[in-house]
């Protein structure tokens, strides 16, 4: 949550405009105050109505409206930060070079440097990789402008490819990465996240893997980067890529998950793992078709002609009972994750119990199969091996929690 956050919105003239509805009414349900500033051409996208109806302030546009000639100055001093989503190519190339003919430029040029100040590009593909919107973004980079990636995908003009506003819940993530960047932590930890589902392949085009997308792990590892804690991220080829960590691995399925983690932890003196990612309990060793064995994975792909397939799965170990044998640092704190789909809650707490005791983890974080709602989990309770510690209704909550537990217990893991 960002309660009593003073967020200012700058609205440009794109299609994409639609989306920081989205984004404002997001920042105002996480407890923040929203006022928007937007240009004569984003109002043709989305109305003044809409915007105030959804921030319950007025709309700021005109520098020279009478009784508010010294926005430019006041919003700026008043935000604990300053966002455009979404920037158009026009309005990214003006603030990079400095013009201010309008109160969003002005703003921009006004802003404090301790102010953090991000930008949401959208526009057309070319436009987005024209030589002066890429020198326009490495330059404001160089101001300390925190400029987004986009996205890639299909286009309002109909092209496809980057030049794609983020979704608004990756950009709610930017910004409170960003938000808590003022205050550092404690003192710096080495962490590895481990994210997403490991896909066990049968034959090449078939394999048995689990529902997770890596989003809970990649929003730990965007809070913890931001906290200043360098992070590694070894995930799954398909999970949710966090835009504020760069070093990452990627794994396909068990065996390379397992062999990849213990190169890792032998090699580096990490002090905290949480491993988020869901490890296939069984892999696929054999498959009987017709009378037939064929050992799998098979390279090949099994016809499906066939009827009454039986397939012969072996069981895995558990990698996380083997993270602190694997680890060159035997003080090393242990994050395990238990996802369970039952609405009893002394069968959660048994399951919880259980993985604390046969895996030797420092901390399980467990939730439900009924907690996901299209890909987004919430609802996470933190035990150690006493009983539950706390619960969050999100990641961003349970990474400010386990951060804390963290600076506190790091050096007396178990």
């Amino acid at each position: 949550m960002l309660i009593s956050k003073k967020i200012l919105v700058g609205i440009t003239g794109s299609i994409a405009a639609y989306k920081s509805l989205y984004l404002i009414s997001r920042l105002v349900q996480n407890g923040c105050d929203v006022k928007v500033v937007a240009t004569k051409s984003a109002l043709q996208f989305v109305g003044s109505a809409s915007i105030e109806g959804l921030t319950g302030n007025r709309v700021y546009n005109d520098l020279f409206e009478s009784g508010t000639v010294m926005s430019h100055i006041n919003l700026i001093k008043w935000c604990d930060l300053f966002i455009i989503a979404p920037a158009t190519a026009n309005a990214i190339n003006k603030i990079a070079s400095g013009i201010a003919d309008d109160l969003l430029t002005s703003l921009a040029l006004a802003r404090d440097a301790s102010t953090p100040f991000l930008i949401a590009p959208a526009m057309n593909t070319n436009m987005y990789f024209n030589p002066a919107t890429q020198t326009s973004i490495a330059k404001l980079t160089e101001y300390g402008v925190i400029v987004l990636p986009t996205a890639e995908g299909y286009l309002a003009c109909g092209d496809e490819g980057a030049g794609k506003l983020l979704e608004p819940e990756i950009i709610l993530n930017f910004i409170k990465a960003n938000l808590i960047k003022k205050e550092r932590p404690k003192k710096k930890l080495k962490i590895l996240i481990t994210a997403g589902g490991t896909k066990e392949n049968i034959d090449g085009v078939r394999y048995i893997t689990n529902l997770s997308t890596g989003k809970t792990a990649s929003e730990l590892a965007n809070y913890f980067s931001a906290r200043g804690h360098p992070v590694d991220y070894l995930s799954s080829n398909d999970a949710i890529r966090p835009g504020l960590v760069n070093d990452i691995c990627h794994f396909e399925d068990f065996e390379s998950l397992d062999s990849k983690l213990k190169l890792s932890l032998d090699a580096n003196d990490y002090d905290v793992v949480i491993h988020n990612a869901a490890v296939s309990d069984f892999s696929p060793v054999a498959l009987t078709a017709k009378n037939v064995k064929i050992d799998l994975p098979s390279n090949k792909k099994i016809s499906s002609g066939v009827e009454d397939v039986s397939i012969i799965l072996k069981r895995n170990h558990k990698i996380l009972a083997r993270i602190r044998d694997y680890s060159s640092k035997k003080k090393i704190m242990i994050v395990g994750f238990k996802f369970t789909n039952t609405q009893n809650p002394d069968e959660r707490k048994e399951a919880v119990k259980k993985l604390l005791t046969e895996s030797n983890c420092d901390l399980v974080v467990q939730n439900d199969l009924s907690d996901r709602t299209n890909g987004i989990q919430r609802n996470f309770n933190l035990y150690d091996k006493n009983g539950i510690i706390n619960s969050s209704e999100d990641p961003f909550s349970l990474a400010m929690q386990l951060e804390n537990y963290f600076e506190t217990n790091t050096g007396n893991a178990t």
